[in-house]
């Protein structure tokens, strides 16, 4: 299980924690929730679904309260074997049968082609299968689930749920002058309606909704759990590592289900109503359409009582201040928003990033690395680099004509200080080895032959 494995697998288990990474628990509580997620299956990040007894599920929870998401790594094994080989044209048959029908397990599977007549019984083994299939990225089974059902329903109090979407804005200018389509990214919290940050973007992918989400967390510090869709911003794996990091509970609604979201979903349709029909028919310019969506947000939607709750919701959110996590001690906020990339040395100690050559420290050719930058400004900063989650070294861009005079540095590798010396002289040996074929018949074996120059 190489590096990336292993951290998906600790962000699943965090995910299996669900609530209890940032829950407030009562004497009795956390035993409870232990339990109810015991009584769920979960699907592994290889596809498959399983259950988790409770004690695993409690032992996980510990382990992530003393050490954070990295203690939730497996443990790397030092006695990896390897499976029977499958024959390629049996595999090939096995690929087709899962094809064919999704939902078909590795059991099935292999008694079907035992009846058939095409493997011997206890020929195929469920490991190698399994292998097989999750190369071929189809290990996994589509799950039959009932329609979802619809309550309304409140977080307690302020920080315990927020909630992020996107709504499609209307035509602007701009910076550059260009009429675009604009994108309104926010964040809002379930308990009080009160609106965390929003903005107007000129996209909706991840670097925007990650910058708005950045801004929310900086002046309100972190909620408990963060409820999104299934778009693509909010499934990328930056995301996932962002949250994480920080103890936040990611939700997800299920597919095509954007009435779970409906909090949300209300307050834009009121801002289409208030905002987006005074507006005018000529494109504005970005900045201000963002100027009018905030002194709505502050003069009038803040400040009056909502009906759902009864209170305004700036006056409620200041109620609530004492309920607010802040963000962790000794958490670099920059550092957790960077994204990551994968990138493998070249020979020339370099690596390619966005159209662009950076040289990293030689000794890493070869290696595979772990690119972070800011995702807003790419070429502003050179990524740093590293390793298995260590800090190796900072990039720097590639300037071919400075390396024309530039001094190469031989690899010889370092010395270990603790391993005793051989005593042996590999040139000597060899000297030795070579005089005494060459001397003399009678010559003494320790007289060295000199050879005048020709």
């Amino acid at each position: 299980m190489d590096h990336d494995d292993r951290r998906a697998v600790a962000l699943w288990r965090v995910a299996v924690l669900g609530p209890l990474i940032s829950a407030r628990l009562e004497h009795g509580q956390r035993g409870e929730l232990f339990g109810e997620a015991a009584a769920r299956t979960h699907q592994r990040p290889d596809g498959r679904w399983v259950r988790l007894s409770a004690r695993t599920i409690e032992a996980w929870y510990y382990t992530y309260r003393r050490g954070g998401l990295e203690a939730l790594l497996p443990q790397r094994r030092h006695d990896r074997g390897t499976s029977r080989a499958i024959a390629p044209q049996l595999a090939e048959l096995v690929v087709r049968a899962k094809r064919e029908k999704p939902r078909r397990s590795i059991r099935r599977i292999i008694r079907m082609l035992e009846r058939a007549g095409v493997v011997r019984r206890g020929e195929l083994s469920r490991s190698s299968v399994h292998r097989l299939l999750l190369a071929k990225g189809i290990s996994g089974r589509p799950v039959r689930g009932p329609a979802a059902e619809r309550r309304s329903f409140m977080a307690a109090h302020a920080g315990d749920l927020w909630v992020g979407d996107v709504m499609h804005g209307p035509l602007v200018l701009a910076p550059a002058g260009a009429v675009r389509k604009s994108y309104l990214i926010s964040q809002l919290d379930n308990a009080t309606r009160f609106v965390l940050h929003s903005y107007f973007a000129l996209s909706e992918a991840a670097v925007e909704h990650e910058y708005g989400f950045k801004q929310a967390l900086l002046k309100h510090g972190c909620p408990r759990s963060y409820y999104v869709d299934l778009g693509a911003a909010y499934t990328a794996s930056s995301l996932r590592e962002i949250t994480a990091e920080l103890g936040i509970h990611l939700l997800h609604t299920q597919p095509r289900d954007c009435e779970a979201k409906g909090v949300i979903e209300r307050w834009h349709r009121t801002w289409r109503d208030e905002v987006g029909d005074e507006l005018p028919e000529a494109p504005l310019p970005l900045a201000e359409l963002n100027s009018f969506h905030w002194a709505w947000l502050a003069n009038e939607y803040h400040r009056r009582v909502h009906a759902t709750t009864g209170r305004a919701p700036l006056e409620h959110w200041l109620d609530e201040a004492a309920q607010l996590r802040p963000l962790p001690a000794g958490k670099d906020l920059d550092a957790v928003f960077l994204h990551r990339e994968k990138r493998t040395v070249r020979k020339d100690a370099t690596v390619r990033f966005a159209g662009r050559f950076y040289e990293v420290r030689a000794e890493l050719t070869g290696k595979r690395v772990e690119l972070r930058f800011d995702p807003r400004e790419p070429h502003a900063v050179p990524p740093g680099v590293f390793l298995d989650d260590d800090f190796v070294c900072d990039s720097v861009a590639l300037d071919r004509v400075r390396n024309n005079g530039r001094h190469r540095r031989r690899q010889l590798g370092t010395p270990d200080p603790t391993s005793p010396p051989t005593g042996l002289d590999p040139l000597a040996l060899i000297a030795r080895e070579h005089y005494q074929r060459t001397r003399l018949p009678g010559q003494d074996p320790t007289h060295k032959a000199h050879h005048a120059e020709p």
